[in-house]
Order: C-alpha cells, then sequence, then structure tokens
C-alpha cells in the first residue's frame, strides 16, 4: 500500500480509544512508515500504558497526539471521558511513550463552552501541563452545522448555542493569557474573526502542522506545508489520510457535541 506523507488517526473518531487493534493492524499494512502520524484521543491511558498499541507507534518515527482535556470529562456533556484528574494523571506515561518530548502532545482544550467550560480548570491544566514540557494547545467553539445539517437540535436539550463573536473574543484573550504565563502558545481552530479581534495574541492552528513534524522529524525530513483542500474553508491542516470512519469506527465517549455523522446516542 502506498504511503501518504502524513496519516491522521482519525479527525472522525477515538480509534486509539476504541479501535486500536484495527489501528494497529491499519498501519502494519503500510509498506513504510508515514512521515508522520498524528493520533487523536480523549483516551491518554489508551496510548500510553503499555500495550500494543504504545509499542507499534513507538516504532514509528514521528509520532504525534492530540489530546482533548476539556474540563467536562464524566459528565453530561462528555459522559464516557476521564475527568480532568484522571486524564492528566496518564500524561506523563504518554510523553513517556512519545519518546519523552512533550511537544509531540498537542492539548486541545475543544470546544469551549462559555458556561460550562471552566477558566479555573484551564489555568490548572495549563499549569501542570506547561511543567511537564507541552507547549500547544488548541481550541474552538461550537459550530452551528456539520455534514448532517444543523446542530441546533442536538444542543437544545443540553441547552447548547455557539457563543456570540464577542464572547469567544474575550475567552481567547483571557486563555491565551492563561496559557502563556505556563510556556504554552494557544491556537484556534476556524476562527478567523475572533483571531483577528485578539490583535496577534492567538495564531491560527494547524492541527496536522507540516511544519511542526518537519521541525520534529528525527530524520530531519521536510513534509511540504499545504492546505488541505478537502477541509474547511478556514482550516489550516496539512493535506493528510485520515484512516478513521464515522460509521465503521463509531466512537463511544459520547459527547453531546459531537459534530460526527454518526454520533453514538447520549444515554
Amino acid at each position: 500500500m502506498s504511503v501518504p506523507a502524513i496519516v491522521s488517526a482519525s479527525r472522525r473518531t477515538d480509534l486509539p480509544g476504541f479501535h486500536a487493534a484495527w489501528l494497529i493492524e491499519r498501519l502494519r499494512r503500510f509498506r513504510r512508515p508515514p512521515e508522520a502520524l498524528f493520533l487523536w484521543t480523549k483516551h491518554p491511558a489508551a496510548v500510553g500504558r503499555p500495550g500494543p498499541l504504545r509499542e507499534a507507534i513507538r516504532r514509528l518515527p514521528n509520532v504525534f497526539v492530540h489530546l482533548t482535556i476539556t474540563g467536562l470529562g464524566a459528565g453530561p456533556l462528555e459522559p464516557r471521558a476521564p475527568g480532568w484528574e484522571d486524564a492528566l494523571a496518564e500524561v506523563p506515561e504518554l510523553i513517556e511513550s512519545l519518546g519523552g518530548d512533550a511537544r509531540r502532545v498537542l492539548w486541545r482544550f475543544d470546544p469551549v463552552i462559555p458556561g460550562r467550560s471552566s477558566r479555573d480548570v484551564f489555568v490548572r491544566l495549563a499549569s501542570r501541563l506547561g511543567a511537564l514540557g507541552v507547549r500547544r494547545v488548541i481550541s474552538s467553539f461550537l459550530s452551528t452545522m456539520s455534514l448532517k445539517g444543523s446542530l441546533l437540535p442536538q444542543y437544545a436539550p443540553f441547552g447548547l448555542a455557539p457563543p456570540p463573536v464577542a464572547e469567544r473574543v474575550d475567552w481567547a484573550a483571557a486563555l491565551a493569557a492563561s496559557a502563556g504565563a505556563e510556556g504554552l502558545e494557544l491556537r484556534l481552530c476556524c476562527q478567523p474573526k475572533v483571531v483577528e479581534r485578539v490583535a496577534g495574541a492567538v495564531r491560527a492552528a494547524s492541527c496536522i502542522d507540516a511544519e511542526l513534524a518537519t521541525a520534529l522529524h528525527p530524520e530531519g525530513r521536510r513534509i511540504a506545508a499545504a492546505k488541505d483542500p478537502t477541509q474547511r474553508r478556514h482550516c489550516g491542516c496539512a493535506p493528510s489520510l485520515d484512516v478513521g470512519d464515522y460509521v465503521r469506527h463509531l466512537c463511544r465517549t459520547g459527547c453531546a457535541y459531537c459534530y460526527s455523522k454518526a454520533a453514538v446516542p447520549f444515554s
């Protein structure tokens, strides 16, 4: 099987948390390792603790983990995500599984939900993660639309709604200041109006970041930093092969705000 420069596993679902065996087999089928692998999960223990997935990724040269810790885990909005204290406790072992380089952990405080998200929890997370060497946090806000249409009916039972731009700007400025005090840089995903209004304090995110993957590649290989034409207009991601599937690889975390095409209902 031909090898794309970057593999994403996966924007669409939590493959490490729920489909690790399938992911290991999928990676094994490549003739040679991709230049970079980006994993996405709310379940750091699935990657960091000893086991087949940890051993599989340790054989790859250039692995990054998008680790989502919002402070909402184990609550009504993220019923099957670990609580933030439990997730945080797994991060040192996760870093060790990535060769000890904490820059390979990309913390996602995403989405920010005013009225539900806690700035105090963000500060506590930033302090601990910054001390461990994590250097980037990525945030965004609730969207109104997804592939399945309007998300507003899905939000309504939980009292959720996308916040106005002014409220987004207030949150972004506050989080950027708190993150910066702990040595982290805040980047915003697909929020051009907010980035424009925070006067350079926040940069637009490239969640699949070819520049970072190039900078940390152990063999010094350059990965082309083009824009992925299959993503949203304001997405800064480089092209990648996303190996997840909305239908075959259901995420079972049960997040109330999930935009996936076939989310598992909250119960």
